[in-house]
């Protein structure tokens, strides 16, 4: 259950106060004070009422006698401190100065203010996207992590701070944490979101993506917010064809785990769905293996060359050991890699077309959330998806011993907008 409701709607001009904003820039404001001193998603910011004030103001004198008003107006969204914000320091979870991090605004955050949204803050990230130590607790629970590098994010959305929130995915940095903290995640396809103006990871792997409490919200911020959005309406009279994956893929959890996607498919198919048993396009050994965390940390180590011959006594043991690793990846296998991800796209779309399959589903995470201090998640349902680019999605969808549990659904790489519409179907019947 989440905790506190909070919506990107109402949108009717109708909805908003006399001479006020969106109603859940007052639950924001009422909250913040009350749980994020539990919570702690957001990087502590200096002066942080007089910047939101300042903004407010501006939005209400921008707007002020406009019946009709962009659809974010007066909406906070939390934003990953990977993405530079004007007026707002990027330390990237990391200890390096900030002053070597901070950018220039992307086009992401640029759309963002054009469509009326406040910046509510830079949310907690691990060291870099990659790993590290976060103050930040789940709202269910706080004893458990809140997931991976987008943990700031999923929380605050999860908490009600703030009804739409911005992270980064490389392996499974919006999925698990959706999936942890109960809201909708949804990663799109390899670049379809610009990257502009966002501190990377590996750039074969890096992809933004968003966070909200249910599909409806996605649905407006997707539309919204990435590039050339098209609406799809056969997807929403129709029901998909779901496709498992075969082999050790479906192995990468806990009974319990899968004790509950299986009465989650039993249920699908129960309500007229068809499901199918499919043999995939990958090695098992390439799903439990580390090809793509070497891929990941050889991309890192080129990412980083400059800042880290500077500032190499400024990063955490787990960052620098990555890039030293990453240092000893030749170009050779990277280039075999980045070959590798493109073949498996075409592949996986091949058999999707060869066995009418139109979405993946699986277990969003092969567990619950785990306890502060004992990993932040699992990448095994996740980071093939993300190697092939393709646009997933983690809908809350069940419960294991009072902690969530996400529903993960995959599809076609560049079909983000099929996706979405299908997805509202089998969040109902879940």
């Amino acid at each position: 259950m989440l905790l506190n409701q909070t919506s990107i709607l109402p949108l009717a001009a109708s909805d908003f106060p006399e001479n006020g904003l969106h109603p859940s820039w007052d639950l924001f404001r009422q909250r913040y004070e009350r749980l994020e001193p539990q919570i702690h998603a957001f990087v502590a910011e200096e002066n942080a009422g007089e910047r939101l004030a300042r903004d407010e103001g501006f939005l209400l004198k921008n707007y002020a006698g406009n019946a009709e008003k962009p659809v974010f107006y007066g909406v906070p969204v939390g934003i990953k401190d990977l993405l530079h914000v004007e007026g707002l320091p990027t330390r990237a979870g990391s200890g390096l100065p900030a002053e070597v991090l901070t950018g220039p605004e992307g086009s992401l955050i640029r759309r963002l203010r054009s469509l009326g949204a406040l910046i509510a803050g830079k949310t907690v990230t691990e060291e870099f996207a990659y790993n590290g130590p976060i103050a930040t607790r789940n709202p269910h629970h706080t004893d458990h992590t809140p997931g991976g590098s987008s943990a700031g994010s999923a929380a605050a959305v999860a908490a009600g701070l703030c009804p739409l929130a911005v992270g980064t995915q490389t392996l499974r940095s919006v999925i698990a944490p959706a999936s942890f903290c109960g809201v909708v995640g949804f990663k799109p396809s390899y670049g379809r979101v610009p990257l502009d103006g966002v501190v990377l990871l590996a750039p074969s792997f890096d992809t933004v993506g968003f966070f909200t409490q249910n599909v409806s919200d996605m649905q407006v911020a997707a539309a919204s917010l990435l590039p050339d959005w098209r609406n799809q309406h056969q997807q929403a009279c129709s029901k998909p064809v779901l496709g498992i994956p075969q082999g050790v893929y479906m192995e990468l959890m806990s009974s319990e785990v899968k004790e509950a996607f299986n009465a989650q498919i039993l249920s699908l198919q129960q309500q007229g769905y068809e499901v199918k048993q499919v043999s995939m396009p990958w090695e098992d050994e390439f799903i439990y293996g580390n090809a793509m965390l070497r891929f990941l940390e050889g991309e890192m180590a080129r990412e980083h060359a400059l800042w880290f011959g500077r500032y190499a006594e400024c990063y955490g043991n787990p960052v620098r050991e990555a890039i030293l690793r990453g240092r000893e990846i030749s170009d050779t296998e990277l280039g075999m890699c980045r070959r590798k991800q493109y073949r498996l796209r075409r592949e996986l779309e091949n058999v999707q077309a060869a066995q009418g399959v139109d979405l993946w589903v699986s277990p969003a995470q092969g567990g619950t959330a785990p306890k502060i201090g004992e990993g932040t998640g699992w990448s095994g349902m996740t980071a093939i998806w993300t190697f092939a680019g393709c646009p997933t999605i983690s809908l809350p969808s069940a419960s294991i011993n009072s902690l969530p549990l996400g529903f993960q659904c995959v599809g076609s790489y560049g079909e983000d907008e099929a996706l979405l519409a299908w997805v509202q179907g089998i969040a109902e019947h879940l």
